[in-house]
Order: C-alpha cells, then sequence, then structure tokens
C-alpha cells in the first residue's frame, strides 16, 4: 500500500525530487530553528593605508578559545586555503600541518591579511599560548616565501652573536662593559685594525671566561685590579684542556682591553702553561665490534660507516650534499676549504648509502633541503639547513662510543699498518702535523730523540 500526499516519509524520490511528507516536513522544520549569526568580523584588521603614529607590542595573552575567532573576510580565507596547498606540496602533514593552519587562522581572523604580517606578532602569539597547540616556523617561511612577512630585526641577527649578548647582559654592570668593548675588538672595530673573528669563535671564548668573570665580578670592581696571581688561580682549578682553552681566552681578554687603555697592563701575558701533547688511543676492540649493527635505523647506520671507516669528521659529515654523492661511481665529493676530496666508497658503505637514499625519498619525497642527512625539523624547513652537532652526537648514543673517538681509532688503526703520513695525508685529507701525530702514536720509535738547537 502506499501512502501518498502529506504522509509519504520522503523515502523514496521521483526523478531525483525528494517526495515530501509529513515527517520529513517536521524534520525540514526543526532544522529551519533559527542558526546563531556567525562572529563578527575583527575590529582589529590593519589598514595598510592608514599611518602608524607609534609602534605597540600586540597582548596575545587574551586570546580565547578557538571557537570564538572573529570570521574572515573572503581576502584573509585565501590565506588559510593557500596554506594547506603548500603544506600538501611540501608533504608536511599531521599534527605540524594543523598547528601552523591553526596559527595562520588566528593571525588572519584578528589582525587580517590586507598588509603583510608581523614576524614578531607570529612569534608572540605561539609563546604566549603554548596551550592552544600553534607553531611559528612553518608560517613564518610560508608567508616569507609569498613575501607577507615583516621580518623581525631581532631575528636577523646571527645565533652566536644573540648567545654572546644573553651573557654580557647577564655580567655586573661594570665588568661587562669591558667584555663588550673586547668583543668589540675582535669583530675589528678596536682603535687598531685587526682581522674580524667569527661570532661562533668568540662564542666559544665567552663560554670559557664567562665563570670566571662572574667570580672576578664580586671581588673586584674592574678588570683592571686582577693581577697574575688571580689568572693562574683560575687556571690552576681547572682540568688541562679546559685549563688551555681558558688560559687562550684570558690572554685575547687582557691583550685586548690593554689595547684599548682600559688596563695599565696585562696579567695574562706571563702566565704560562706546560705544553702537553695528547697522543690518540686506540678503542677497545670489543667496543668497536659491531658499532653499525648498533645505530637505529638507515641514516644512522650511514652516520658510522663514514666516521669508522672513512674518518670524516662530525662538521664533514653534517654538510655533506645530496649532489656530493655519485652511486653509480661509488664516489663521494667532499670540499674541506679550498680542497675537494674524493671519497672511493667501500661495497659495504655504498650499500649503506643507497638504503638511506631509498629511506630518505620515502619519508620526504618532496623535501627541498640539499643536504644528505636530514631529519624531521631540516626536511620541512623550507630554508634548506644542515642537521645539528647534536643530531649527529644523538645518533652515537646507541654505538657507545664518540664520534671524535671513532675517528681517531680508524686514524690510528690506518698509521699503524702503513707508518706513512703522506698516505694518510692523501686518504683521509689530515694535515702533515696531524698525520705525524698519529704516526708517532702508533710508532714511538719512530721520534727523533735528537737534541733541538
Amino acid at each position: 500500500m502506499w501512502l501518498g500526499g502529506k504522509l509519504a516519509p520522503s523515502l523514496q524520490a521521483v526523478n531525483g525530487i525528494p517526495i515530501v511528507g509529513q515527517y520529513n516536513q517536521r524534520a525540514l522544520e526543526r532544522l529551519a530553528v533559527e542558526q546563531p549569526p556567525p562572529p563578527p568580523i575583527s575590529p582589529h584588521l590593519i589598514n595598510p593605508a592608514q599611518g602608524t603614529l607609534f609602534e605597540a607590542e600586540r597582548d596575545w595573552s587574551r586570546l580565547g578559545p578557538l571557537q570564538s575567532l572573529p570570521s574572515l573576510t573572503p581576502a584573509a580565507q585565501a590565506l588559510p586555503n593557500g596554506f594547506r596547498a603548500h603544506a600538501r606540496a611540501q608533504g608536511w602533514r599531521g599534527e605540524v600541518s594543523r598547528a601552523s593552519a591553526r596559527t595562520l587562522r588566528i593571525l588572519a581572523a584578528w589582525i587580517g591579511v590586507q598588509a603583510p604580517l608581523r614576524e614578531a606578532d607570529v612569534r608572540a602569539l605561539v609563546s604566549a599560548n603554548p596551550s592552544q597547540g600553534i607553531r611559528a616556523i612553518r608560517v613564518v617561511q610560508f608567508l616569507a616565501g609569498r613575501g607577507q612577512l615583516v621580518s623581525d630585526p631581532a631575528r636577523q641577527i646571527n645565533r652566536d652573536q644573540r648567545a654572546i649578548e644573553r651573557v654580557l647582559k647577564g655580567l655586573p654592570g661594570h665588568i661587562e662593559a669591558e667584555a663588550r668593548r673586547w668583543v668589540l675588538v675582535l669583530r675589528g672595530e678596536g682603535r687598531h685594525r685587526h682581522p674580524t673573528m667569527s661570532y661562533a669563535t668568540i662564542r666559544r671564548y665567552v663560554s670559557y671566561l664567562w665563570p670566571v668573570l662572574h667570580r672576578w665580578s664580586g671581588q673586584v670592581a674592574s678588570l683592571r685590579e686582577i693581577v697574575a696571581d688571580d689568572v693562574r688561580a683560575v687556571l690552576g682549578e681547572t682540568q688541562a684542556h679546559t685549563a688551555r682553552n681558558r688560559h687562550t681566552a684570558l690572554r685575547s681578554l687582557f691583550r685586548a682591553l690593554k689595547q684599548e687603555r682600559l688596563i695599565f697592563r696585562d696579567p695574562a701575558c706571563r702566565v704560562s702553561l706546560p705544553k702537553v701533547q695528547v697522543l690518540p688511543v686506540p678503542i677497545p676492540s670489543d667496543r668497536l665490534r659491531g658499532l653499525v649493527d648498533r645505530a637505529h635505523g638507515p641514516q644512522a647506520r650511514l652516520v658510522v660507516a663514514l666516521i669508522a671507516v672513512h674518518a670524516l669528521g662530525v662538521g664533514e659529515v653534517t654538510h655533506l650534499r645530496l649532489a656530493d654523492l655519485d652511486l653509480s661511481r661509488g664516489r663521494l665529493a667532499m670540499q674541506r676549504d679550498t680542497v675537494r676530496r674524493t671519497i672511493y666508497l667501500d661495497e659495504y658503505t655504498h650499500t649503506l648509502a643507497d638504503a638511506w637514499l631509498r629511506e630518505r625519498h620515502r619519508r620526504w619525497p618532496t623535501t627541498t633541503n640539499p643536504y644528505l642527512l636530514i631529519n624531521q625539523m631540516t626536511a620541512q624547513n623550507t630554508q634548506g639547513p644542515p642537521v645539528s652537532r647534536r643530531f649527529l652526537h644523538e645518533v652515537f648514543r646507541p654505538v657507545g662510543p664518540t664520534p671524535s673517538k671513532i675517528r681517531q681509532d680508524r686514524l690510528l688503526d690506518e698509521a699503524r699498518h702503513t707508518a706513512d703520513p703522506v698516505h694518510l695525508m692523501r686518504v683521509f685529507g689530515v694535515t702533515a702535523g696531524t698525520a705525524m701525530r698519529y704516526v708517532y702514536a702508533a710508532h714511538p720509535q719512530k721520534r727523533s730523540s735528537l737534541p733541538r738547537k
């Protein structure tokens, strides 16, 4: 029996048009209940035609729940859509993509997209709302690529320079001024012209002296009160290697202050340390056995092989580029300063390199990072940075010995078999002094015993 008219439950359709009945009419009436209006558009949208009276930092700490965001303008809606397409092209998946999209949605809702967004706003938003599940770095890269980002001047400073600044600000005022003058001299900005020292080297010097300067700040009002006995005291309390680094930094500090006429005499110039030559020692064979097998994953195994077999340094491994590896010829080209070194891969390392390239393409098929070694962070970074030295040390944590110890053992083993420093220089690209040091460590009888004039 067919019930037509108003009693039809609209379970069938004729020519694609549903049959309207009493039950369906009630459902439509329930749906027709007035929905709450969409939230209004933000009153804080930036108008690029309006001049700026003075700069003020936005307070993002009172953001509120994400459900209460203002509505997006049509132009603002295009930005999150573009980001989602960009994320798919870059292979950004999961929470990384969703968290970045939330960040962009908040920015577009509150301040709009008519004017370029400030990098300081992006980072301030994320730092003020750690519980919102939002991220900044992918948004910054996306906006910069579209020309819609105003870079933060504070972020343009070298990261080593920022680290130096943080340390100097932590010093008492009377010591801070003298330490800042020292840094300026190292950067070639003193009374006399000097070669400019890199911020990375200055950062190491500052790290060596930071505890010493803090200690002296509670004892003296100025570094001009420091005498040679004070220098000997701080050097005598540290281990040999640390004392040598600290001694070098102290000599640099007081030499610069005397040049700038801030002190009367150099208390570190007549303080010397005994010369101790530390010879490399081999690693016990039981610790070397199964090094590659203990590494986790194809990338880790390749890294261990490059250091344990070919004696590459940590910095050299991290800066290997994908274009440097030629699997068809079994070669790895490496640039060291102005010299280009070619490494001929053995069969085992060649197999590990092939396995890593396959894994690299499987996990990050769309990455544009030019380096051979990548991780989750560097693969998704459009600036294409290399992996950090810390990442490489984490790779060796389950292996046991440190990368430097493994490299030393490889060089020492080769020197033990050849006793030819020229061979070490050609195969491993080390300097003449380094090659002789390993030859002497492996063959002490070859060291000359003739008195030197």
